[in-house]
């Protein structure tokens, strides 16, 4: 891909991530959140949300903070947001998944907070910066030493990993409640 043609892909993906808008900012933190209807009662979105934690982070031990029947928290790490600078820096970005579980409805919460652009090679140079204050929701990144390209294509990436952690929440719901009908 030519550099012109990877300028505009990533304006493209600006405009688009910009117009969908799923998020707000709230609390010092970019929060991506979906209500999902129809998960059965308290107990079984509980244990099929556990199942599914365990799964997606591998280690449920080191990611869960609190682990309540109706109410579930994890951390986690986006990491390698994008690769910047020929390779020679990528961002990651820590994120809070937040369950509320009630009868027949679940709501999944994932917020960031602030992100890491780091070195890639052997120098342990990190800056860190506030996501919610850096573009694209801002005119500038909040930290001088990251641009506002990087910090908005870092954004639409983890824009997109938080769409994808929702609908595989969802997904992981529906099918545990499909299961149930057999």
């Amino acid at each position: 891909m030519t550099p012109m043609k990877r300028i505009l892909s990533c304006a493209l993906a600006l405009v688009v991530s910009l117009i969908a808008a799923a998020y707000e900012v709230k609390d010092g933190a970019v929060v991506f959140s979906s209500v999902i209807e129809g998960t059965g009662t308290v107990e079984q979105a509980h244990a099929a949300l556990e199942s599914f934690f365990a799964l997606r982070y591998n280690d449920v031990n080191s990611t869960q903070k609190l682990n309540q029947p109706d109410r579930l928290i994890y951390k986690g790490l986006f990491s390698q947001l994008g690769s910047f600078a020929m390779g020679m820096w990528t961002i990651d970005a820590p994120h809070t998944v937040e369950v509320n579980i009630k009868d027949g409805r679940v709501r999944v919460r994932v917020s960031v907070s602030e992100a890491v652009y780091r070195s890639t090679g052997g120098s342990a140079v990190r800056y860190t910066y506030s996501v919610p204050d850096s573009a694209p929701i801002t005119a500038k990144c909040s930290n001088s030493s990251v641009s506002k390209k990087d910090c908005a294509a870092a954004f639409a990436e983890i824009e997109r990993r938080a769409q994808a952690i929702l609908a595989d929440v969802e997904r992981s719901l529906k099918s545990s409640s499909a299961d149930e009908d057999w």
